[in-house]
């Protein structure tokens, strides 16, 4: 939409109703002035957010609430497990998969057939064909859309980590978009589960030394294994005393101050 029909729109509300949320900026993309050498610190930062820092519900109903009456009018099949139809089109409709935009708990999604020769379909020589008909099973399902609406328990909080839907996605999935990120990961795995084999009375030295060494093969740092010295802790002390010493109290300095 151009800036002439927006202003039309804003100067005569009493013939268009206002735009849509997604309308709320300026849609068109502007590349000059784009900063593209950040892409990689970019995905690093997406790999290292934790749950609490993402945003499932796009349209909460602090925003709902101030949308035109025509942006909620269907809001009570927003959830319906119902195939979409537009003539030849079928596209199924699963928000099964994505209840946390709804604000509800996610479950495994159930395993749901796409079917290829619904994508394969065309206008090309069908101008006569009846697509209510070609569809009719699917516009029966369509016609039962308000009686089969998926819900669930309002989440409240991030899944936790070990929740059964966070371990089949970490499984199937892939997770990091930067090698950053997968060492993060590979760490804090390592981490978690020499802590939980440190949980019980009956700790296995060996089980935690093979853990620490797959973790730093892991990170590619497995090099740090091999010719340790056996007064390993007290020299890597005894030098950083050594530093203090030599440099005194380090110091902090805060950018952007007179301190």
């Amino acid at each position: 939409m151009g800036n002439h029909l927006r202003d039309d729109m804003i100067q005569n509300e009493e013939l268009f109703p206002p735009p849509p949320f997604g309308h709320s900026g300026d849609m068109r993309w502007r590349p000059q002035g784009t900063s593209m050498h950040v892409l990689t610190k970019y995905r690093e930062m997406i790999d290292m957010q934790g749950p609490d820092e993402v945003v499932w519900e796009p349209y909460p109903e602090t925003v709902i609430s101030d949308l035109p009456a025509y942006c909620s009018s269907g809001r009570a099949i927003w959830r319906t497990r119902a195939p979409l139809l537009f003539f030849c089109v079928v596209e199924l409709y699963n928000p099964d998969r994505v209840m946390r935009q709804f604000g509800m708990k996610q479950r495994i999604p159930h395993l749901h057939s796409t079917s290829m020769e619904l994508h394969k379909i065309d206008l090309r020589g069908k101008t006569d064909k009846d697509w209510s008909a070609e569809h009719s099973a699917y516009v029966c399902l369509w016609n039962e859309r308000a009686s089969n609406i998926a819900t669930d328990e309002i989440l409240d909080e991030p899944l936790d980590f070990y929740d059964p839907y966070m371990l089949w996605y970490r499984r199937i999935t892939r997770r990091f978009m930067s090698r950053r990120g997968a060492i993060a990961e590979a760490l804090a795995h390592g981490m978690t589960s020499i802590h939980q084999l440190t949980l019980g009375d009956d700790v296995s030295i060996a089980r935690i030394r093979d853990v620490a060494a797959s973790t730093l093969t892991a990170v590619r740092a497995d090099y740090r294994m091999h010719n340790v010295p056996t007064s390993f802790e007290a020299s890597h002390h005894t030098s950083h005393d050594d530093t203090r010493s030599r440099h005194g109290t380090p110091k902090v300095y805060v950018i952007g101050t007179s301190q």
